[in-house]
């Protein structure tokens, strides 16, 4: 074999290595920082990364015994327990004034974090790539009325891009809300806020509840306001949307069930590969959730009602849809407990938490963040990833011979 190997081939063959080997190797030599923090080889990484199954969940939960947020990546199988011996705990350096931050969402590998309790633009958003150890804080958005506000976010991930999107809405003194919200997008390619075209005024989000991201685009909760109008006030709530690659809002309809019920008893969210909403029934001594999906994405008649599930037993609230069907629900006792719709069982899985911290979504790692003013710092990375950190500059085996062990 040749002493000397492509640049090309060096790229191909890095491709099909974890991040965790990756992060040890930009350490090898200069030829190697260069490709694996480059922004070809990032997404290229990502992309194959996207095209595989993957079973790591990213969890956080908030535990009152020592006043801390808890983040934790667990492997999810084909059984309804987890392997939480083998789970990795994470770092997160920033602490929130509230006790834990708000979850946004996430995709790509990157996670976005709001401290800002829905009113104070003061406070940071927060991009967060876990698998690298790595997080940024967005510059202060640019929209910041004078007047009582509140403000929605969502993200999501384009082909070559990870964006936040930030509506407005201001209050008059009477209560009532300026219509329509102001909107503002960041990208994180450009690292700015700009403005986004925005005319609906009778549309307005629901802001308590999280978003749900797919099909490159993010969902809300939403209901028409009073002034909309229509004959028949019952039907009053759809999903809002924004695509993020277009920067273009649109809606979809709810079937009447949900449509006619107060927005604040339902709850966004993904099954599988599927738009989902959860509807709640508080009803004393009957507390119950009804799930329904939409199994053709943008067809009104495709939604489904799935199932209901009872939450007499102690439940508060549904937070995540399993790859093997079964559904993660926070119970009062502040337990995470996974629950099979087929037998209407539930068992505890031995994770713990304040009920409304509970936050769990699937994981895929990537390199997002690697790059421009976010390079790794590498005696600071690779030593909290376990590895010796050396200088770009020395190389820890001659180059060729280690990429003969790596093409074997």
């Amino acid at each position: 074999m040749s002493d000397f190997l492509p640049k090309e081939l060096i790229f191909e063959i890095l491709l099909k290595l974890p991040v965790k080997s990756l992060l040890c190797f930009t350490t090898v030599c200069k030829l190697w920082y260069s490709l694996i923090t480059s922004t070809e080889f990032i997404f290229s990484h990502l992309s194959i990364s996207a095209s595989k199954e993957h079973n790591t969940l990213f969890l956080r939960r908030y535990t009152k015994d020592d006043r801390a947020e808890h983040y934790t990546l667990l492997e999810d199988g084909e059984n309804q327990t987890f392997e939480l011996q083998s789970s990795l705990e994470l770092h997160f350096p920033l602490k929130s004034q509230f006790g834990y931050f708000r979850i946004v969402g996430g995709s790509n590998g990157l996670v976005c974090l709001s401290d800002d309790f829905f009113t104070d633009p003061s406070q940071p958003i927060i991009l967060w790539n876990p698998c690298i150890r790595k997080h940024m804080v967005l510059p202060a958005p640019a929209v910041k009325p004078e007047k009582a506000h509140f403000f929605v976010l969502g993200c999501g991930a384009t082909r070559h891009d990870f964006k936040v999107v930030r509506l407005v809405y201001s209050k008059t003194n009477d209560f009532t809300l300026t219509l329509p919200a102001i909107v503002e997008i960041y990208s994180l390619n450009s690292g700015t806020w700009r403005r986004v075209h925005f005319d609906d005024r009778y549309v307005i989000v629901e802001f308590m509840w999280s978003q749900a991201f797919i099909e490159g685009t993010v969902h809300w909760l939403a209901f028409y306001s009073l002034e909309y109008p229509t004959q028949n006030q019952l039907f009053s709530n759809l999903i809002l949307t924004f695509h993020m690659e277009d920067e273009v809002f649109g809606e979809i309809m709810l079937p009447d069930d949900l449509a006619r019920e107060a927005v604040t008893y339902l709850s966004i969210t993904v099954i599988g590969k599927s738009l989902g909403v959860i509807k709640y029934n508080k009803q004393m001594g009957s507390e119950s959730c009804c799930v329904w999906v939409m199994k053709e994405y943008g067809v009104m008649k495709s939604w489904t009602k799935l199932y209901n599930i009872d939450l007499v037993g102690g439940m508060e609230k549904v937070i995540q849809f399993r790859n093997n069907g079964g559904v993660l629900l926070a119970s009062q006792e502040h337990e995470l407990v996974t629950y099979n719709p087929e037998t209407r069982v539930t068992k505890d899985i031995g994770i713990h938490g304040s009920p409304r911290s509970f936050y769990v979504d699937n994981y895929m790692e990537s390199l997002v963040l690697l790059v421009g003013q976010n390079v790794v710092a590498d005696e600071h990375l690779l030593t909290a990833s376990g590895h010796i950190s050396q200088s770009s500059k020395a190389v820890a085996e001659p180059e060729h011979n280690l990429m003969r062990r790596l093409a074997l």
